[in-house]
């Protein structure tokens, strides 16, 4: 049993190999015959192919050679065609000619300048700007025109004789004497030709000629070949068209093209060449002419790739051969793809061009190390036979492979043989993460590693479209078309956001502070705390205006208070004094009561003026160098009898050297004076009162501390405010203004007033900081 199934295995595999190798060798037959056939019929249609233009290039060739020879190399083409001296042509002189060149070089080279500086008038502002910048047109054309038509007279100039005459038929330049003819080219016109027509026994393959006047122009054309053809009346259109259109079209430039002048041209190719040439440039020969083996020779290529296919998906079916489900034909989806689409591609190329592999490089070197030529054609062919297997054999493996898109079905093939969706959620992850990096640029934050990616990703995703030959453009278009989904969901979720953004400003615009934002904004995230920070400000400044609004509302209420009580209490005692019957002594008592009310009212009325200058900073202050210890100790000896008056034990800790700072005497002593009166009015009696001063490296600070008489229950903050006083009742003495004075003067000089409470412990702290 196992003998029968190792023969049907060898069965298979010589089916195998029978379905590979005679394609092959059909094709390593079909194709070089096919293609020489078709030169030997094909009778080529000159008027038809490419060499006519190659010819009308060469003579220009030519004449920018034979004018840099005669004026410098260092003369470029675009000043040979386009701006040399036609005032000199029109008097007669012959630019270049071999009697009168050397005479001429001067003032060509002048004219030359003179034009290269003085462009030709042009119409127009658009022509105007495009000939300021003749470096740029004249680098075009040395770059782009010039340089092909050189190259391409290089190709052939190996192949072709060719004669330079001028008018007086004075050969000039030519390459005869690699052909061996004691006579010129253009001399023998007449012996090698019979009406129009080359002789049999010609040599020549064909003959041309083209006579340019004084001017450049056309004079006459001629083109003989051994059929009688229109090759002569092609050659003269082509000869007389302007290859000066490219510039005008493309830069506006009115610059006249100046063709060969005075000049004869005869080019020739024999029959060997012709042939050798033909074999090494065919495309110049037989582009358009009759010759054409690409549709037929692709066609019998891609019948057999199709044979081969069919037969890699039907051999599998004949049960007793076993074949299909071999190791070789389990391979992954997408390297078997790009490799088949890679080799196939190549094969449908190589067979496309009929000049693809005609050199026979390897039978020639083989021939040259002095193998026997029928050896070396032998290896030759089956090196193209070995290729040409390598070929099919792809193409029957890669059929082999997709067949079990079938035999397994659809989804278990995905599974198993396709390795993007075995990495499918990996690659999802890794896109939406991506993406979701996108959506999420951080715009405070440098975004050249986030553009840098994506550059790399889109010269990734190229590059490989670019292996994919001809199958590229349907990849490219793939490609875009997906991107274009991409960024139009991009830039939706994108609008999106920036509704939310536009939403949450319209909010704050009509006065919401209290809105939030709780979805993600992507990349306007970080404008999230941008309006947070605005909707903070916002409310920051909404109280701070309640709080104004309510403090003005108190300021007119306290002062109304505090003028009102003073100045009713004048008005009741003016009054009284009225009386012509008052007693002397209750006239003297109510004469002091108005004086101590008239003090009261003229002091509110001094504080009022001292605050409104402090809180609008224009109080001038009068800088000098204080004695800070030594005007504390005024201010103690000033207020000795309202200190005695009381019942409070001031402990004094003040330092016994000198401490000088920058300050305003009298505004700094009336700070500490107002806090001292203070502590008179509202400590609670028979309790002590700290007064402290500490010298440091970089401040002074002054602390004052005692018990109040009355519960502290407000806010310590709101106590150095105008009108605010301990006692809520108002019914001290005092108008509210003393810690607000004393704040607003300690701050104009650099200081900080600040009052803290502990329980019934009041303080307030002073600090100075030292220059």
């Amino acid at each position: 049993m196992d003998i029968k199934s190792k023969n049907y295995h060898r069965l298979a595999a010589i089916i195998i190999a029978l379905v590979i190798f005679l394609p092959s060798l059909a094709m390593m037959f079909i194709r070089p015959h096919y293609i020489s056939r078709q030169k030997e019929e094909g009778q080529i249609s000159y008027s038809n192919t490419d060499l006519m233009e190659q010819l009308v290039k060469d003579t220009y060739v030519l004449y920018a050679e034979e004018y840099q020879r005669e004026h410098g190399s260092d003369v470029t083409p675009f000043e040979i065609f386009f701006q040399r001296d036609t005032s000199a042509e029109n008097s007669e002189t012959q630019e270049p000619s071999s009697e009168e060149g050397s005479s001429d070089a001067g003032s060509s080279e002048e004219t030359a300048n003179e034009a290269s500086t003085e462009p030709a008038a042009s119409e127009g502002t658009s022509e105007e700007t495009y000939e300021d910048d003749i470096s740029s047109i004249a680098d075009d054309f040395q770059s782009n025109l010039y340089s092909q038509w050189s190259e391409d007279f290089s190709a052939i100039r190996s192949f072709i004789e060719y004669e330079v005459l001028d008018s007086s038929g004075t050969t000039l330049d030519t390459n005869q004497s690699l052909a061996d003819s004691q006579e010129s080219l253009y001399d023998s016109l007449d012996n090698i030709q019979t009406n129009s027509v080359l002789n049999t026994d010609s040599g020549y393959a064909f003959v041309a000629v083209i006579e340019y006047g004084k001017k450049g122009n056309i004079e006459s054309t001629t083109f003989l070949t051994h059929e009688k053809d229109n090759s002569s009346q092609a050659l003269n259109e082509l000869a007389r068209s302007d290859p000066g259109e490219y510039l005008r079209d493309y830069y506006y430039y009115s610059g006249t093209f100046q063709p060969p002048q005075d000049r004869i041209y005869c080019f020739a190719m024999t029959k060997t060449a012709l042939e050798t040439y033909s074999d090494y440039d065919p495309s110049i020969l037989y582009a358009n002419s009759g010759y054409d083996t690409t549709a037929d020779l692709v066609v019998l290529f891609m019948t057999f790739v199709g044979f081969v296919c069919a037969a890699a998906f039907l051999l599998p079916f004949i049960k007793v051969l076993e074949t299909g489900n071999e190791k070789i034909f389990s391979y992954p989806f997408e390297p078997v793809c790009l490799i088949a689409l890679c080799v196939v591609s190549v094969a449908a190329s190589v067979t496309a061009n009929p000049g693809a592999l005609d050199h026979q490089s390897i039978r020639s070197v083989l021939i040259s190390i002095g193998l026997p030529e029928t050896v070396a054609t032998v290896i030759q062919y089956l090196w193209g036979l070995l290729g040409w297997v390598l070929i099919f054999a792809v193409c029957y493996w890669a059929a082999a492979c997709f067949r079990h898109i079938f035999t397994m079905g659809l989804k278990e093939y995905l599974q198993k043989r396709v390795l993007i969706y075995r990495f499918w959620p990996w690659i999802t992850k890794w896109c939406r993460r991506i993406y979701q990096g996108l959506l999420h640029i951080d715009l405070r934050d440098n975004a050249s590693r986030v553009l840098l990616k994506l550059v790399l990703i889109n010269f990734i995703i190229l590059g490989f479209i670019s292996l994919l030959w001809y199958w590229g453009l349907a990849a490219l278009i793939i490609y875009s078309v997906i991107l274009f989904l991409l960024l139009r969901k991009y830039v939706r979720k994108i609008q999106d956001q920036y509704q939310l953004l536009l939403q949450a400003t319209n909010e704050l615009a009509q006065g919401n502070l209290n809105g939030t934002i709780p979805e993600d904004l992507g990349v306007f995230e970080p404008f999230r705390e941008e309006i947070d920070k605005i909707r903070t400000g916002f409310r920051k400044a909404v109280d701070e205006e309640v709080k104004s609004t309510k403090m003005k509302t108190d300021l007119i209420t306290n002062v109304s208070h505090d003028l009102k009580t003073p100045l009713t209490a004048i008005i009741t005692y003016v009054d009284l004094l009225k009386d012509p019957n008052l007693p002397a002594e209750d006239q003297k008592k109510y004469i002091q009561i108005l004086d101590q009310k008239a003090n009261r009212l003229k002091l509110l009325i001094e504080d009022l003026f001292e605050i409104s200058k402090a809180t609008s900073k224009t109080v001038q202050l009068n800088i000098v160098d204080v004695d800070i210890v030594s005007l504390l100790r005024q201010v103690k000896l000033e207020l000795q009898d309202k200190i005695e008056a009381t019942d409070l034990l001031f402990r004094w800790h003040l330092p016994e050297e000198k401490v000088i700072l920058p300050l305003d005497s009298q505004r700094t002593y009336r700070v500490f004076e107002n806090l001292l009166v203070n502590i008179t009015k509202y400590a609670m009696p028979h309790t002590r009162v700290y007064i402290t001063m500490e010298d440091t490296e970089n401040h002074v600070k002054i602390s004052m501390k005692n018990i109040s008489a009355t519960e502290l229950n407000f806010n310590p903050s709101e106590i150095t405010e105008r009108f605010v006083r301990g006692d809520a009742s108002r019914n001290t003495e005092g108008s509210g203004l003393g810690l607000a004075i004393a704040k607003s003067f300690t701050e104009l000089q650099g200081g900080r007033l600040e009052v803290f409470t502990d329980a019934d412990l009041f303080t307030v702290e002073i600090t100075f900081l030292k220059p």
